[in-house]
């Protein structure tokens, strides 16, 4: 099954907000019910947020891959 066709589970579950985690490029794809054919990418950098599932939260893109590579992981 397709990642498209996955989200689709989940929305018609009544899921609010899906992450898409790409290991490989290093990005974040949050998809929202409200909006499902768009997403909102975020990269290392960034914060990464789950609205409007869990209000008020939010997890640094780099916590979520570790150390980039080539770095001293400091």
């Amino acid at each position: 099954m397709d990642m498209a066709a996955k989200r689709a589970d989940y929305f018609a579950a009544g899921t609010l907000v899906v992450w898409d985690v790409d290991p490989v490029n290093e990005s974040i794809y949050v998809y929202r019910h409200s909006d499902r054919a768009n997403c909102t990418v975020y990269r290392r950098g960034q914060l990464a947020e789950a609205e409007p599932a869990v209000p008020g939260w939010a997890v640094a893109v780099d916590y979520i891959f570790g150390p980039s590579p080539g770095s001293d992981g400091q």
